[in-house]
């Protein structure tokens, strides 16, 4: 019969593309420009808040007299600490992939520390 072993299909020498680079997704791309601006427009919100608060009769005696309300200070830093870190969790969302729920609890626990942060400002200033 026929000894010769059954061709094979011929090898194409035809480079094959390789995948095309991640797009980047666009939930991802808004977590990360909505964590850059709240992280960005922290120190003007802190310098507005200080202002108004300052601009109140109370805010005046306080920063005139010394007759300031009583915040821990370490509330003031634990509250600056929880938005840095909240702040660099929402930044690291990697661009090809959707966000996780993660990366946007942090986003969120960022803006809520932060708010938290101005309260205690105005409340240290007129309290």
């Amino acid at each position: 019969m026929n000894d010769r072993a059954p061709a094979s299909a011929p090898v194409s020498r035809v480079p094959v593309p390789s995948a095309p680079p991640a797009v980047p997704v666009a939930g991802a791309r808004a977590l990360r420009r909505g964590a850059l601006w709240a992280g960005l427009l922290f120190l003007p919100a802190t310098v507005f808040v200080w202002i108004a608060a300052v601009a109140t009769e109370r805010g005046g005696r306080c920063l005139t007299y010394g007759t300031c309300g009583d915040v821990p200070g370490g509330l003031f830093q634990a509250t600056l600490v929880v938005a840095g870190v909240a702040w660099l969790a929402a930044l690291t969302t990697p661009g090809g992939a959707p966000p996780s729920r993660v990366r946007w609890a942090a986003l969120w626990t960022l803006i809520a520390a932060e708010l938290f942060f101005l309260c205690l400002v105005l409340g240290h200033y007129t309290g």
